[in-house]
């Protein structure tokens, strides 16, 4: 009885996290309090066409974190391609499913 409470319990967790689990989000580094640079990226979708946007900042004091968060939680891309946690600069590229618009919320903290 107990290892299949034990099994039951496994299942949930397993199930829960694929659950919650985004894809689509980004979040690298630490999110502090000071938000150097935000931005609400908006693409309007087009039929058969993937929409892609690359969205660039460049500073003068080490970034500490990245969050692009998708605000329609569907199933687009977000990828550091340049720079980043550590760096002064970082390209952060954007990419719808095909047919789909794009919605994400950048913020960069120091």
């Amino acid at each position: 009885m107990a290892s299949m409470l034990k099994l039951v319990f496994v299942l949930f967790i397993v199930l829960y996290i694929d659950c919650c689990n985004s894809d689509n989000n980004l979040v690298v580094g630490d999110s502090s309090d000071i938000v150097v640079f935000e931005e609400n990226v908006k693409l309007s979708s087009l039929p058969f066409w993937v929409r892609k946007k690359n969205v660039y900042y460049s500073g003068n004091e080490v970034i500490r974190g990245i969050s692009a968060i998708d605000q329609l939680n569907t199933k687009s891309e977000a990828k550091v391609t340049e720079g980043g946690v550590g760096f002064t600069f970082t390209n952060i590229k954007l990419k719808s499913e095909r047919g789909s618009k794009l919605n994400y919320r950048i913020k960069i903290f120091l």
